[in-house]
């Protein structure tokens, strides 16, 4: 045990065969600590908690693989964990699905597959989690038979899942459980399914939802009609925007109106991100919409507010945009020209001369260890701000 804490902190790619090795070992307690110890090496991320918590179930921030872009998994650590999907000890069945979906093993997919039938209940969610990861639609389909898993925790990282990969063929089997729970847990979570799904099938019901009562329906009918992309409805949504003073609904708003090609809208979406109520929704958004947005964010680099410059370097480094290996120096307003605050490393110089960077931008190397996208000087400095602000929180 302790020879494998030590290659965990190592935190260098030598120890790698050796972990590998280390699955194989008859101790179950030695076999998680080298599945952990794997997970923080390629995840460049420290674990507080064993891998399972580590995941939180299905990290809304990590809806895929959560290895950094430039990272290459070795070959040998997927084949190892794809065997201890059958390990004898549940636990580590689980792990090992949770780190195949964090590592990028796609040539496990047909492994993870057939795990969705362990009859451990925690063993099938790991792999319905990670086949989310990792997926695509069609892997996707597997999951749906587990809408009507006896165990919840099951049936709701299925769905989880399942709006992931936009499994459309599942819509007939949501559709059917919002019906029947309408006011209850698993019909909402049936209704966020099929909003993230955006199966035009099932616009109907969204065309109804936008006008009820509730606010969290009204908000995941906009988000549902937003993804059908339908351009007709351009005109009415932008009409409800105006009309909308609920701030959580003109955020769906704008979402839809950017997803129907409208990105003016995208301005509430960018300034929202410093929200303490809606800041990880707006993060959502963008993520979601992904890097054809990228050129109406680099603008926002030299927006005023360091906290929106701060939140959006982040986002760019989670995109894997030519900001990735740069993050944005939180506390410096940009210069005009770019001169004087900073001289930028060779890739951001590049990235600056061939126009995928605003002149001015102010960039940075993150410390090696931080959570992606996440530096720790960025996270210090907003702590202190929000306690300067909020001085009795």
């Amino acid at each position: 045990m302790e020879v494998v804490r030590a290659l965990r902190e190592l935190r260098d790619l030598t120890a790698v065969p050796a972990l590998v090795t280390s699955l194989t070992d008859g101790d179950a307690k030695i076999r998680e600590e080298a599945i952990g110890a794997l997970v923080e090496i390629y995840g460049e991320r420290e674990r507080t908690t064993p891998v399972g918590r580590f995941l939180d179930m299905f990290s809304e921030e990590y809806d895929r693989a959560s290895v950094p872009p430039y990272v290459e998994v070795d070959p040998t650590v997927h084949a190892a964990l794809l065997q201890r999907l059958g390990d004898e000890d549940a636990a580590i069945r689980e792990e090992a699905a949770l780190a195949l979906g964090i590592l990028d093993g796609r040539s496990a997919l047909a492994g993870l597959t057939s795990a969705l039938q362990d009859p451990e209940s925690d063993v099938r969610g790991a792999a319905a989690t990670a086949i989310g990861k990792i997926g695509t639609e069609k892997d996707g389909q597997a999951l749906i038979p587990l809408i009507g898993d006896p165990a919840a925790g099951v049936r709701n990282r299925a769905m989880q899942a399942i709006g992931v990969l936009r499994v459309r063929e599942a819509g007939p089997a949501l559709r059917q459980l919002y019906e029947s729970n309408r006011r209850r847990d698993a019909g909402m979570r049936a209704l966020e399914t099929l909003s993230r799904i955006g199966d035009p099938a099932q616009a109907d019901l969204f065309r109804e939802l936008v006008q009820d009562t509730d606010v969290e329906r009204r908000r995941l009918a906009v988000e549902g009609l937003g993804r059908v992309s339908d351009p007709e409805l351009l005109p009415a949504f932008k009409k409800d925007y105006q009309r909308e003073r609920n701030e959580e609904l003109r955020l769906a708003y704008s979402f839809a109106l950017t997803l129907l090609g409208d990105r003016a809208f995208i301005d509430t979406i960018v300034l929202g991100l410093p929200s303490r109520l809606y800041g990880n929704r707006c993060r959502r958004y963008i993520l979601e919409i992904g890097t054809g947005l990228l050129p109406d964010l680099y603008p926002y680099l030299n927006d005023p507010d360091e906290n929106v410059r701060a939140e959006l370097c982040d986002l760019l480094a989670t995109l894997g945009s030519p900001a990735r290996s740069s993050a944005c120096s939180p506390d410096r307003r940009p210069e005009p020209q770019g001169g004087g605050s900073c001289q930028p490393g060779g890739r951001e110089a590049e990235a600056k001369g061939r126009g995928e960077l605003p002149a001015g931008a102010v960039t940075r190397r993150p410390s090696r260890g931080c959570a992606p996208g996440r530096s720790r000087r960025c996270r210090r400095e907003r702590a202190a701000r929000d306690r300067r602000r909020h001085p009795g929180a």
